[in-house]
């Protein structure tokens, strides 16, 4: 058995994973739980805790960094310590506030302590603002840390364990590929985030704070790109052993738009028509990103993949309230789409809808269902399809239960999925969306796998 350590108690891990750490308890994988959070949350985590019968054997509290850039290693590290005096082994799951995941994770590594981080994994700031520049190299050094490391990491993201994203659309995807040797050939996807946040909250808000630059690419966004990245990876299979390169252009939308972009009478309902705010002025965090994007051979210029991605967040929400409601995880009132189709050539095409049903929500605005559609293309000489059309319908879906899929066996010792290593082409993704972002218009390329690569799916 080993001792968990949670660093960051909020509601996401309370109310989803708190089932997953009882159940590593009863059966004896795990001696129990603590939990590492900074003495301003106290509050919130004791209410929190009041909710939960599975409660933490300690809760240590450690002051704020002076430095909101990092969370300091001299703060926690006694914590650490004096877990490690109690516990002969223990395992992280780093959930804390996106600025301090590079702190912990480091620590993680330089430790030989299994881990388990949040998406994004890190997010690296220069002059207290984001810098998308830097994350290519900052994931190759912790990359380069791990290499002599016996404990494994993971990243916590949706599209890994998902029965449609991965399931019906990666693995299908994958096992044509490997029969017929054609690469993907298109790829276009489409995020509705149906976030709606207020002048004031891009001010005020720390657990997404767009005010230090972190846009939608830094908050939800991560999910999607791990997503194309999957499939972006499956061209390994028809081209082993050979450099990619990605090329991505970008415009994007910032709160400094939302002025013109929702209307008048709306915004006045919730006192955000703001003629002249003082947010214009800065460099906040983009709320929609629109990219057109191609993969290519790089010795020889040949493109292999044409493609579009999309994510926004000014899409149809269902919030109708000013104030953010306690105790509830969607204060935005977030509702989710997600259209994403793959297409190999003449051959094969497959394409996935998934978007929120909340008929629930006028009750509770955190019960929300999820449907999914699902159209599969094909020349049936060539594919192991029956008919040229295939249309299927899911319903009763919910994306938490991949998560949790993630977190059980990454609690169980059979996590292998998303291992740090695998995330790297994602982060290059990562990185060529965020730079592109901030040269809208500008053709950006990355090398986006080398000849020297494992297959990553």
């Amino acid at each position: 058995m080993y001792h968990l350590v949670v660093v960051g108690f909020d509601e996401i891990v309370s109310n989803k994973y708190i089932s997953c750490i009882e159940e590593a308890k009863e059966k004896n994988i795990i001696d129990g739980y603590s939990i590492i959070d900074l003495k301003t949350e106290e509050n919130f985590i004791n209410e929190r805790l009041k909710k939960i019968k599975f409660k933490p054997e300690e809760v240590y509290y450690i002051e704020n960094p002076t430095n909101y850039k990092w969370a300091n290693e001299a703060d926690y590290e006694p914590v650490f310590k004096e877990i490690n005096d109690k516990h002969k082994e223990i395992r992280v799951y780093i959930a804390t506030e996106l600025k301090a995941h590079e702190s912990y994770l480091r620590y993680c590594l330089k430790n030989n302590i299994p881990s388990l981080t949040e998406k994004p994994i890190f997010a690296p700031l220069v002059n207290n603002e984001f810098a998308p520049s830097k994350i290519i190299a900052v994931m190759e050094d912790l990359l380069k840390g791990n290499e002599n490391n016996t404990a494994s990491h993971s990243v916590m993201t949706l599209g890994r364990y998902h029965p449609i994203y991965n399931d019906l659309l990666v693995n299908s995807l994958k096992e044509q590929i490997i029969k017929n040797g054609s690469p993907i050939t298109s790829l276009h996807l489409r995020h509705d985030g149906g976030v709606w946040n207020l002048h004031t909250e891009y001010d005020s808000r720390d657990d997404h704070p767009y005010k230090y630059g972190y846009g939608m690419l830094m908050h939800g966004s991560y999910h999607y790109v791990d997503l194309i990245t999957q499939i972006l990876c499956l061209n390994q299979y028809v081209f082993p052993k050979t450099d990619l390169v990605l090329s991505i252009s970008s415009y994007a939308a910032f709160p400094s738009d939302q002025n013109v972009r929702i209307p008048r009478k709306i915004s006045k309902i919730f006192d955000d028509d703001i003629d002249n705010w003082k947010g214009e002025a800065k460099s906040y965090g983009e709320t929609d990103i629109t990219s057109t994007f191609c993969l290519k051979e790089k010795s020889t210029n040949k493109i292999i993949t044409l493609g579009t991605i999309a994510l926004e967040q000014t899409t149809p929400s269902i919030r109708k309230w000013k104030e953010f409601p306690t105790g509830m995880y969607n204060k935005n009132g977030r509702v989710s789409l997600l259209n994403i189709e793959a297409q190999m050539s003449t051959i094969y095409s497959k394409e996935v809808t998934c978007y929120d049903v909340p008929i629930r929500a006028k009750e509770n605005i955190d019960r929300i269902d999820a449907v999914a559609k699902v159209l599969t293309r094909s020349n049936v000489t060539f594919s192991d399809e029956k008919e040229y059309t295939d249309f299927k319908s899911f319903s009763g879906l919910f994306h938490s239960d991949s998560n949790k899929k993630l977190m059980k066996n990454w609690l169980f010792g059979t996590e292998s999925k998303s291992t740090l290593e695998k995330h790297l082409p994602v982060m290059i993704f990562m990185q060529a969306l965020g730079e592109s972002i901030k040269s809208p218009g500008e053709t950006i390329q990355v090398d986006f796998i080398r000849s020297t690569d494992k297959l990553y799916f």
